[in-house]
């Protein structure tokens, strides 16, 4: 990464986030997220994307609407089968 594009960060935020990024690709990233609204603030959805899903997750879909997903999706799988 010897300049540092949006789509570079975005390839390195795993990385980032997990610790695994060497010290100059550290700063480098760093250096851009400080400078680049777009990518913090996809930085920050990014972060918070495992506690939505286990927010939702933890959730009970309701009755009627696990039965109308259900006859959607059967109803879909036969048309596939014809």
């Amino acid at each position: 990464m010897n300049s540092s594009t949006c789509k570079d960060s975005v390839e390195l935020l795993l990385e980032y986030l997990d610790g695994e990024l060497n010290t100059e690709l550290k700063a480098r990233l760093e250096q851009h997220l400080d400078g680049c609204s777009p990518c913090e603030d996809f930085l920050k959805s990014y972060q918070a994307t495992p506690a939505l899903c286990r927010k939702a997750l933890a959730r009970e879909m309701p009755r009627e609407v696990a039965a109308k997903l259900t006859d959607f999706l059967r109803s879909e799988m036969a048309k596939a089968a014809k």
